[in-house]
């Protein structure tokens, strides 16, 4: 097993042409839908950050209608801090977005021909917080979502980068620039961390390529799955004996224009749809070997990978990646 996380590490090193840089710290937060009473993990946690916040927050989402960060950001504005918010143009005119206004919130609509659909938060230069949740009560309580937090001003720097080309620049979708070559971000416990982002970064080919370097296992949790390219590449790592698993969720499985969750299906692949018709499997993430986590806002679709704004971290720890098999395994246990 150390051999194929070797392999696999420097692959990675060699797939995303990185330079190492040094930071700090990394959780993992995940709710659960599956609770009797609403679970206010993920909401909780960036209500801590936002209120602890001293200069700046940055915040872009597809979606915001949550009220109570809403309050925390419109507080955070009284205390003096500076706040940011880019939204999806969809999403500009929604009551909550209205009133962050009314509060003093610096508030930009994406406009392009794609969606504005990443979902991050920056505070003070120093903590960012990326994953699948938009700012809603649904994605906060009942709907399958992650956020990981990290301390990094690595990071930080990095998704400030890309915050200023939408709300400095206002540069989205098809017209942004490639970034640049992905430094490695190396946190004191040996996790490594790649932040990219679409669709500047060719992320459909990266994921292809980290699946092709992959040794035992691939596990996906895929709430929009239409990528053709990705669908092959799974084929290709069942075929030569890889454990290949992949969850969708159920209203969209066998719905999506081009979905590859019947086809795979069809291959003889695993493929499970979600349990709770009432919820919404909406994470986005690809588990490789036990050891590399593929996760952010990036549905497995052309429009993530050509057209919207969307975020990826791609993290080496066995510890993360367990976290995230663990919540792999509840959902798992769930479906059909």
């Amino acid at each position: 097993m150390k051999k194929f996380l070797f392999f696999l590490t420097s692959i990675v090193f060699i797939i995303l042409n990185v330079n190492a840089v040094f930071a700090k710290e990394i959780e993992v937060y995940f709710n659960d839908p599956y609770k009797n009473s609403k679970d206010r993990t993920i909401q909780n946690m960036i209500l801590d950050d936002l209120k602890g916040a001293k200069k700046t927050i940055d915040l872009a989402t597809y979606n915001y209608t949550d009220t109570k960060t809403a309050q925390a950001l419109i507080d955070a504005v009284h205390r003096g801090v500076k706040v940011r918010l880019v939204v999806d143009e969809d999403n500009y005119n929604k009551k909550v977005v209205d009133d962050l206004r009314d509060g003093g919130v610096k508030v930009i609509s994406a406009q392009s021909n794609g969606l504005m659909h990443a979902k991050y938060i920056i505070i003070d230069g120093k903590v960012v917080i990326s994953g699948s949740a938009n700012m809603t009560l649904s994605s906060f309580s009942s709907d399958n979502n992650f956020m990981v937090r990290l301390e990094s001003e690595e990071a930080a720097k990095v998704f400030t980068d890309e915050f200023e080309e939408m709300y400095l620049d206002l540069i989205f979708g098809e017209e942004s620039p490639r970034s640049k070559a992905a430094s490695s971000i190396k946190l004191s416990d040996g996790t490594t961390i790649y932040v990219r982002f679409s669709p500047d970064d060719g992320i459909d080919d990266m994921i292809e390529k980290l699946i092709a370097a992959a040794n035992d296992s691939v596990y996906m949790l895929a709430y929009s799955f239409a990528s053709r390219d990705i669908a092959e590449r799974l084929q290709a790592a069942d075929k030569d004996g890889l454990d290949v698993v992949v969850i969708c969720e159920d209203s969209k499985a066998y719905t999506d224009g081009g979905g590859q969750c019947g086809p795979l299906s069809e291959a003889g692949l695993a493929v499970y749809v979600d349990g709770y018709p009432d919820t919404l499997m909406h994470e986005k993430v690809i588990i490789l070997d036990n050891s590399v986590v593929i996760a952010g806002s990036y549905n497995f679709t052309r429009s993530a990978d050509k057209r919207n704004d969307e975020q990826v971290l791609v993290i080496q720890s066995s510890d993360i990646a367990n976290q995230f098999l663990s919540e792999f395994d509840k959902i798992l246990e769930e479906a059909r």
